[in-house]
């Protein structure tokens, strides 16, 4: 024990008959001036030898101090190297003990930060990314990934991105999904989408897709089941007379007659045995697709 009470009291400026919440609010008082100044770049030595003499007696005083037999010891590997490095150890002890927490808080923080990193520096960008956009089950994804790139080796990695829509207008995460329908649909990667029927009707007139007659050709895909997806793309919406307006009449259409911008794989056996998205299953391709060659490959593969 460094202090005796008597001397511990002195110290931190006790009595005998304080009681141990005045004790408390004393040390704490000399630790908020102890911080203060260190904060402001006014921290001397004395000043520091005062805070620890104050913390010694504080110790001393609500029991944290015993007396123990000196024994005689030997400097440690770490009492050699905070010698070395010209650090008082006991000082070093004590702002460990009364800053654990930050510390602890700001390890965690460092790790996070290099977890983060880390997932940036080893993430691999896809060489396609395909768009279902519907009633989707997510939970599929990872076994999807898999097959295709087992049955399209030149695929090394390849992105599956995704958004709900349904024609449940109660769903209070409605707007939120068109939201994301949009950014798919304008601003992301995505150069092929799987999609619903209702899906579909509400988005392919508006000429977001590529038509799919020449490349049903090419590919010799049977498209006699997708019939009922040929449609006019609208080029001129009339405006809306009034915000209850509902029906948009058209002003003029891009198509002079309907053509093929969707291709029913409902029955595709690609995705047999799996529910990532269903009942229908409508093949589209982005307008002006990116990775045209990826893109006829996979819709080969789907549309089997």
């Amino acid at each position: 024990m460094k202090y005796t009470l008597q001397e511990a009291r002195k110290i931190l400026g006790v009595t005998k008959n304080s009681s141990k919440y005045d004790v408390e609010m004393k040390y704490d008082i000399e630790m908020k001036k102890y911080r203060i100044l260190k904060s402001g770049g006014e921290l001397d030595i004395k000043a520091e030898d005062d805070f620890v003499n104050c913390t010694e007696a504080y110790r001393v005083i609500m029991g944290y101090e015993v007396d123990e037999p000196k024994v005689e010891r030997k400097d440690t590997y770490t009492d050699k190297a905070f010698k070395k490095a010209g650090i008082d150890k006991k000082k070093a002890d004590n702002f460990i003990y009364y800053y654990k927490f930050h510390i602890l808080l700001s390890i965690v923080a460092i790790i996070v930060i290099g977890l983060t990193v880390r997932s940036f520096v080893i993430k691999v960008n896809p060489d396609i990314t395909v768009g279902f956009i519907g009633e989707v089950n997510s939970e599929e994804f990872d076994a999807l990934k898999v097959k295709i790139k087992g049955k399209l080796p030149e695929i090394k990695e390849v992105g599956l991105d995704s958004a709900t829509m349904s024609n449940n207008y109660k769903d209070p995460q409605a707007y939120a999904n068109m939201s994301k329908i949009m950014v798919l649909l304008s601003a992301s990667d995505t150069d092929l989408f799987i999609m619903s029927r209702y899906a579909y009707d509400q988005y392919a007139q508006s000429g977001p897709f590529m038509e799919l007659g020449d490349v049903a050709k090419e590919l010799n895909i049977d498209v006699s089941k997708s019939d009922n997806l040929k449609l006019r793309v609208v080029e001129e919406w009339e405006k809306p007379t009034t915000a209850e307006q509902v029906e948009r009449k058209v002003l003029k259409y891009r198509d002079t007659e309907p053509k093929l911008y969707g291709i029913d794989i409902t029955d595709s056996e690609f995705f047999k045995g799996t529910n990532i998205i269903g009942p229908e299953k409508i093949l589209v391709i982005r307008l002006e697709p990116e990775n045209k060659d990826l893109v006829l490959k996979l819709v080969k593969l789907f549309a089997k």
